[in-house]
C-alpha cells in the first residue's frame, strides 16, 4: 500500500496556461537554458531529508501518515509540521531530479480537477509538475543523466547485423491493417522473404525478456494512459528506463536500441495480427475477444488517431536510431565527443519513448475502457517527437562534417598515390597508371556511329597515348581540327582517349556527352561521371587544367612526356610525335618564319597558290569600307608591278558570329578568298597563340641558356606582331611570297603605302618587290603609335615584360576580364 503525506496545497493560478505543446527541454542544452528549479518550497520549519543536505537543529521529519487505498484522493486538510507548500500549476518547470528508486517515497494520486494532472511528494520532494500541471520528466542537469545512463554501459564487443534487424523492425511499424485503419487505403508493403537477413536466435530470448519487463511495468507500474496519471507514472517510467538499459547493458549504443526497439515491433506486431485476422480466424476471435478488440471496432476513430499518433514517434524513434547506426560506422577515430557527449541522451531518451509508445498500444489493446486520447497524451508525444528530431537534426548534421572530413582525407591519399603514380613510380606499361586514374571505370568506347563498341583499358597496353581534357562546353573546336588532323599516319603512331572532366554531372550533360562522343572514331572514358574527385584534382591542379583543353602525352610506359601537347600538335601536327621537350627544342631550331609555316594546315588553298609562285597578302579587320579599299588597292599594285597577289581574309582572334557577315560581303562581292569558316579562322590565330606558347615554355624551361634570348628571337618578335594584329579590330596587312621577306603593317599605314605605290616602285628592280615595299613603309611610320595585344592564360606562362613589335620599349602590362558573348 502506497504511503500519504498530508499536504497542505495552494490554491491554483487563474492565470492562463502556457502553450503545453512548447518544446521543454533542448538536447544538447545550455546552462542558460536551464529554468530554476523552484516548484517547491519549504515552510520554514520543514526538516530535510538526507537528499536535501544538513538538518537544521531542532526539526525532525514528520512522522509518516496512514496510508490509504490506491483510489482514494488525498484530502486537502491542512499539514503539520514538516510539510511542502506546494506552487501553483501555471509555473513552468524543465528540469527534474534523477533520485535512486530505492529512496523514492511511494505516492498517491490525487485529483485536481477534470482536466488536470498532478501529485504530490513526500518531505523532500518535489513536483513532477511541468506546464499546466503536465507531468513530464526532465532534468536538472543533462549530464546527470547522461553520467547515469552511461554506468548502465558496460560493452564487451558484442556484434550482430543491426541494420537487418532495424529493417524488420521498420517494416513492422510502417504496417497497416485495413480493418483498423479508418483512413485512406494505403500502399501494402511487398511480401519480404528476409532471406538476406541473419539469423536472430540468439537474441530471441532476450527480446524476449525486455519485451515482457516493458509490459509488466505499463500493466502495474502506471504506466498505462489508461490509468490516471500521477507523479508514480514519473517515477515508474523513469526507473523502467533504468531497468531496461541494465538488460542491455553489454551491447553497444546502436545495438541496445535496435533490441528494445524489436522488443515494442513484437507488442505492435502482435496487436495488429489480432486486429487483421480478427474477422477469419476463429482462435484470433477469442483472443480479441478477451482483449476486448471489439469494443475497440465500435470506436474506430479514436483508435485510428492512437495508433497515427504513435506511429508518428515510432518513426521518428527508427530514423533517430538509423543514425546512431550510422555514427557507429565511422572509422573509431571519427566518432568524436560531438558524438559520444550526445548519443547517451539521445538512447535514453528513445527508450522513454518506447514506454510511452507501448501505454499506447496497450490503451488501444482493450486494457483500457477510455479509447480517446486526452489532450495531455497527445502533447506527449508531439513533445517526445520534436525532441527526438532535433537530437537527430543535430547528430546528422555532425554526421555530415564527418563524412566530409573522411571523403577529403580519402580524397587527399588518392591525390598523393595518384601524384606518385605519374611522377615517381616506374611503370613497365600505361595501362596500370590510367587505371589508377580513371577508376572505377573499367571500360572505354571506341569507334563512331553504329561500329562504336565496348573495349577494356587493356586495348592501350604499349600504345602511346594522348589523354583528350576537357569539359562538356568548351570541346567543339578542338574536336572539329583534331577529327581533320586524326588520320591513319596518326593512329599508327598513338591513340587519342578524350576523358570529360566536369565538377557536378546532370542528367543534360550526360546527354550531351552521349551526343559528342557518338562520332568520334578515338577511344571515349566510359562512365565520366563516376571519375573520383582526386583525379578531378589531380587533373586541374596538377597537370594544369582550367577551361580549355589541354592533351596530355604518355609513353607506352606510362610516362608524362607533356602535361599539354595540344601547342606542339596544332603547330607541327603528326611531326611533333612524340612530344617531349627534347622533340620541341629540336623543332624550333629547324624551323624559320615564313609564310608557308604560319598558314601550314589552315589553309590548302593558299598554300597550292605559294607554290605557284604567287604573293599571298593576309589581312583582317572589321571595317568593311577600308576592306573594300585596301582589296581595291592591292589589285591596282599587282596591274601596275605586273605580279600576281592572292589575298586572304583571316578574320581576328576568338572569332565570333558577328564576323560572319563581314565573310559573306567579301564572298558575294568577290573581293577576295577566305578561309572556309570560323572553325579555320581560329584554327589559324590559335596556332599563332601556341606558337607564342611554346616559344615560352622552351624559355622558361632553358632559362634562356643555349637558347636564343628573347630580345634577340626574331621568330617570337613576329609572333607577338601578329597576335597585336589578331587582338584588334582595325585592319592590318602582311604579305609575302614562300620564303621570301615577311612585310607586315598596321591598316592604314599599309594603305597610306600602297597608294603611293609611284614613290617606290623605282626600288623593285633593284630590291625586289617586297624589300621596297617594306622599306617606304618604315619610313612612313608615324612617331607616335599604340600598340597592345592579349596573351591567353592558358599555360600559366605569362611574361614579366614583352617589347614592342615597333619601337622595342617595354609593354606596360595590364589585366583584362572580358566575357563577350555574341
Amino acid at each position: 500500500m502506497a504511503k500519504r503525506f498530508q499536504l497542505n496545497p495552494k490554491p491554483f493560478s487563474t492565470d492562463p496556461p502556457a502553450d503545453p505543446l512548447k518544446r521543454v527541454s533542448l538536447i544538447p542544452r545550455s546552462a542558460e537554458q536551464k529554468l530554476a528549479d523552484n516548484l517547491g518550497e519549504r515552510r520554514p520549519g520543514t526538516a530535510k531529508t538526507h537528499e536535501d543536505g544538513e538538518q537544521s537543529d531542532g526539526h525532525h521529519v514528520a512522522p509518516p501518515p496512514k496510508t490509504l487505498e490506491p483510489t482514494k484522493v488525498m484530502d486537502h486538510e491542512t499539514e503539520k509540521k514538516g510539510s511542502i507548500t506546494p506552487k501553483t500549476l501555471h509555473h513552468p518547470h524543465s528540469s527534474e531530479d534523477i533520485v535512486d528508486a530505492n529512496s523514492r517515497h511511494s505516492l498517491v494520486p490525487r485529483s485536481l480537477g477534470d482536466n488536470s494532472l498532478g501529485g504530490r511528494f513526500g518531505p523532500g520532494k518535489k513536483q513532477a509538475f511541468h506546464r499546466n500541471g503536465r507531468p513530464m520528466f526532465s532534468l536538472s542537469d543533462d549530464r546527470v543523466m547522461a553520467d547515469r545512463v552511461l554506468k548502465t554501459h558496460s560493452p564487451d564487443m558484442i556484434f550482430f547485423d543491426v541494420k537487418s534487424l532495424l529493417s524488420v523492425v521498420d517494416d513492422i511499424f510502417k504496417s497497416h491493417v485495413p480493418s483498423i485503419d479508418s483512413s485512406a487505403p494505403k500502399p501494402s508493403l511487398l511480401f519480404k522473404d528476409y532471406a538476406d537477413h541473419v539469423s536472430f536466435e540468439t537474441f530471441a530470448d532476450l527480446i524476449d525478456q525486455i519485451s515482457c519487463e516493458i509490459e509488466c511495468k505499463c500493466l502495474h507500474g502506471g504506466e498505462s494512459h489508461g490509468m490516471k496519471t500521477t507523479g508514480l507514472h514519473l517515477d515508474s517510467r523513469n526507473t523502467t528506463t533504468f531497468s531496461v538499459l541494465s538488460m542491455v547493458s553489454k551491447y553497444r549504443w546502436d545495438a541496445k536500441l535496435v533490441l528494445i526497439l524489436a522488443a515494442l515491433a513484437v507488442k505492435y506486431g502482435v496487436f495488429l495480427l489480432l486486429a487483421e485476422t480478427y474477422a477469419t480466424n476463429q482462435l484470433t476471435k477469442s483472443l480479441a475477444l478477451i482483449k476486448q478488440l471489439p469494443s475497440i471496432f465500435s470506436r474506430q476513430n479514436a483508435l485510428h488517431q492512437r495508433l497515427d499518433k504513435t506511429r508518428v514517434l515510432m518513426q521518428d524513434m527508427v530514423d533517430l536510431t538509423t543514425t546512431i547506426i550510422q555514427i557507429y560506422q565511422l572509422p573509431p577515430k571519427h566518432i568524436t565527443a560531438a558524438f559520444t557527449d550526445h548519443v547517451p541522451t539521445a538512447v535514453y531518451w528513445i527508450v522513454r519513448c518506447v514506454l510511452i509508445c507501448a501505454s499506447h498500444i496497450n490503451g488501444a489493446s482493450g486494457f483500457k475502457q477510455d479509447q480517446i486520447m486526452s489532450f495531455m497524451e497527445v502533447s506527449e508525444i508531439h513533445e517526445n517527437s520534436e525532441r527526438l528530431r532535433k537530437i537527430n537534426a543535430y547528430l546528422l548534421e555532425q554526421l555530415k562534417k564527418s563524412h566530409l572530413t573522411i571523403e577529403d582525407g580519402i580524397m587527399e591519399e588518392e591525390y598523393q598515390e595518384l601524384i606518385q603514380t605519374f611522377t615517381t613510380i616506374i611503370h613497365v606499361d600505361v595501362v596500370p597508371p590510367l587505371i589508377r586514374l580513371l577508376r572505377p571505370n573499367d571500360f572505354l568506347y571506341h569507334g563512331e556511329g553504329a561500329s562504336k563498341r565496348r573495349v577494356g583499358i587493356n586495348v592501350l597496353t604499349q600504345k602511346h597515348v594522348l589523354l583528350l581534357v576537357s569539359d562538356l562546353e568548351n570541346i567543339e573546336k578542338e574536336l572539329y581540327i583534331l577529327e581533320s588532323l586524326y588520320t591513319e599516319a596518326w593512329q599508327q603512331s598513338f591513340e587519342i582517349l578524350w576523358v570529360p572532366v566536369q565538377d557536378f554531372w546532370t542528367e543534360a550533360d550526360d546527354a550531351k556527352f552521349q551526343s559528342l562522343h557518338s562520332n568520334m572514331k578515338w577511344y571515349v572514358l566510359g562512365e565520366p561521371r563516376r571519375l573520383r574527385r582526386s583525379a578531378v584534382r589531380f587533373v586541374r591542379q596538377w597537370w594544369g587544367f582550367k577551361n580549355r583543353p589541354i592533351l596530355i602525352a604518355l609513353d607506352p610506359k606510362g610516362q608524362v612526356m607533356s602535361t599539354n601537347a595540344f601547342p606542339m600538335v596544332w603547330i607541327w601536327q603528326p611531326f611533333a610525335h612524340p612530344f617531349t621537350t627534347s622533340r620541341e627544342r629540336d623543332l624550333w631550331g629547324e624551323q624559320e618564319w615564313n609564310l608557308e609555316f604560319l598558314i601550314d594546315g589552315t589553309d590548302p588553298h593558299s598554300l597550292n597558290q605559294l607554290v605557284e609562285g604567287k604573293y599571298i597578302c593576309l589581312y583582317g579587320g572589321e571595317d568593311m569600307q577600308w576592306i573594300r579599299n585596301f582589296t581595291s588597292l592591292w589589285r591596282s599594285v599587282a596591274k601596275a608591278a605586273n605580279i600576281q597577289v592572292e589575298m586572304v581574309y583571316v578574320g581576328k582572334r576568338n572569332p565570333k558570329k558577328g564576323i560572319e557577315p563581314i565573310i559573306n560581303t567579301i564572298r558575294e562581292e568577290n573581293l577576295s578568298h577566305t578561309l572556309p569558316d570560323l572553325f579555320q579562322i581560329w584554327f589559324f590565330w590559335t596556332r599563332i597563340e601556341s606558337m607564342w606558347e611554346s616559344k615560352q615554355r622552351m624559355l622558361k624551361a632553358h632559362g634562356n641558356k643555349g637558347f636564343k634570348e628573347e630580345e634577340k628571337d626574331l621568330v617570337l618578335h613576329e609572333i607577338v606582331a601578329m597576335l597585336g594584329f589578331g587582338g584588334e579590330g582595325d585592319g592590318w596587312g602582311l604579305v609575302s611570297r614562300t620564303s621570301d621577306l615577311m612585310v607586315r603593317a598596321k591598316g592604314n599605314l599599309f594603305s597610306k603605302g600602297l597608294a603611293e605605290y609611284n614613290e617606290w616602285e623605282v626600288n623593285i628592280p633593284t630590291h625586289g618587290f617586297l624589300k621596297a615595299l617594306n622599306d617606304h613603309l618604315l619610313m612612313r611610320l608615324p612617331p607616335h603609335h599604340c600598340t597592345r595585344f592579349m596573351l591567353p592564360e592558358t599555360a600559366g606562362i605569362i611574361p614579366n615584360e614583352v617589347e614592342c613589335t615597333e619601337c622595342r620599349r617595354t609593354m606596360e602590362k595590364y589585366y583584362l576580364y572580358q566575357c563577350c558573348l555574341e
